[in-house]
């Protein structure tokens, strides 16, 4: 007797999404199949999805955060054959997923768009103080220094790390790639004063100043923003033998992680952007 033919399966689309999440929350963005009762941004993720669909796609991000790094725009795809439009999928994974995670756009996009393989450049921003008394509210969101630092000598420092560069002595072990070769476009400087909503009423604000560091490249090694951080920081405060800002190109071309300054704490970091060739072509138009 002939078999009837199977109903076709049905077709599958690629949805991106964009999102925010507060990682202090998360042991990074991967799941980790060792740790299955571990948090990860990606395990909520997927979790939602299989909630609402019933599938068990794998949801691919634009970077592998680690733990306890947040990120304010970062962008993820997965596929699905259910047929949800878009913005009932927005709401529908906003109200699963935890409140440290909050979708902030979902669109179809074609099949070809990767997240990580399609990134032009991508842009971080590290928060960090000087200023005492240590304000509450800011703790383990800004990293307050144990000593004041200096701007200029941070500013001259970071001038050698821009251009296209072997950045291994930026790299903490453990994750080998094929290249350690990565071009900075920008690191850009700029203060901040304390947020007023937290100003005490009939009082002066408490003189607080943050500094935000901004570092734009094609691509990141493991730790490499931090690792930078950590290294200015010990220009900014003269720190002995830091005191000449041209040390950074000895320390570049060293290749040698010993010889960079330490890791900035993760809590500081915030991947600000992933930018796609699309974006630029959007931005000319």
């Amino acid at each position: 007797m002939p078999t009837s033919p199977s109903a076709p399966e049905p077709p599958r689309r690629t949805l991106k999404l964009e999102l925010c999440f507060d990682g202090r929350a998360f042991s990074g963005w991967q799941v980790q199949p060792s740790q299955p009762n571990t948090r990860t941004v990606q395990g909520e993720l997927q979790h939602a999805v299989n909630r609402i669909t019933g599938e068990s796609p794998v949801v691919l991000g634009c970077g592998r955060t680690d733990a306890g790094v947040s990120a304010l725009r970062q962008v993820a795809t997965f596929r699905t054959a259910s047929l949800l439009p878009c913005e009932k999928f927005l709401v529908a994974l906003n109200a699963i997923l935890p409140a440290e995670i909050r979708v902030l756009a979902v669109a179809e996009v074609p099949a070809s768009f990767h997240p990580i393989a399609g990134i032009t450049r991508k842009r971080y921003r590290y928060l960090l103080s000087d200023s005492r008394p240590v304000f509450p509210f800011l703790k383990d969101r800004v990293w307050f220094t144990r000593s004041r630092f200096e701007l200029e000598p941070m500013r001259a420092a970071a001038a050698h790390l821009i251009g296209t560069h072997d950045f291994a002595a930026f790299q903490t072990a453990g994750s080998p790639r094929a290249s350690t070769v990565r071009t900075v476009y920008a690191i850009d400087f700029a203060r901040h004063a304390t947020p007023e909503i937290w100003a005490p009423r009939r009082a002066d604000p408490p003189s607080l100043e943050i500094l935000s560091i901004e570092v734009e490249a094609n691509g990141f090694l493991y730790n490499m923003v931090r690792a930078i951080v950590g290294t200015l920081v010990l220009f900014g405060q003269r720190h002995r033998g830091y005191d000449d800002p041209a040390r950074m190109k000895r320390i570049l071309e060293s290749k040698d992680r010993a010889q960079a300054g330490p890791t900035a704490p993760p809590f500081g970091l915030y991947m600000l952007e992933a930018l796609y060739a699309e974006d630029a072509e959007s931005a000319d138009r």
